[in-house]
């Protein structure tokens, strides 16, 4: 397998791990402290951009044709889970089942998400070009060594939530 192929396939995987987890972490960032949301969202969109980057506009739409089957196994792990249902329980114990305010929340900064890694695509449809075929290397390490970080996080958070099963016997009990 080609070098280019596996770049754009690793990059593919990592924007998909950052974008799906970002959802869910947001929780976590949002109940812990309000400020550092709009940042760690910031954040998510520059990576994305970064990742994104492509030394022709073919490749670029490939990176991103290619995210959809990744993210849609991040969104099916995360929903299999309860990520956000456990781990709002884990934050605020007790807390039960998401409301709808709070699941409203959700959807407006799922909303502000989608709106920044939107301007992150502009931008990085803008700059493609063959001066980013020199960076490719290191986007490939830089976007396996995110993947693994965002992998580490999430698994390691995972370990601290309570079960499904407690959550619900709390919040109907």
């Amino acid at each position: 397998m080609k070098f280019k192929t596996i770049n754009t396939i690793i990059c593919s995987a990592a924007m998909s791990a950052v974008v799906v987890s970002a959802i869910f972490l947001a929780e976590i960032i949002r109940t812990a402290n309000d400020l550092l949301l709009l940042p760690y969202l910031l954040v998510v969109a520059v990576i994305y951009a970064v990742i994104l980057l492509s030394e022709n506009r073919k490749t670029l739409l490939l990176k991103w044709v290619l995210t959809l089957p990744f993210s849609f196994l991040c969104l099916e792990y995360f929903w299999q889970t309860h990520y956000s249902v456990r781990a709002l329980n884990w934050m605020t114990e007790g807390y039960g089942k998401q409301s709808a305010g709070g699941n409203f929340a959700g959807f407006l900064f799922l909303v502000l998400l989608f709106v920044l890694c939107a301007a992150g695509m502009i931008f990085t449809y803008s700059r493609s070009s063959e001066k980013i075929k020199r960076y490719t290397k290191a986007q490939s390490l830089v976007s396996l060594l995110i993947l693994i970080l965002v992998i580490i996080v999430v698994v390691s958070l995972e370990s601290f939530f309570p079960s499904y099963r407690d959550v619900m016997s709390y919040s109907y009990g």
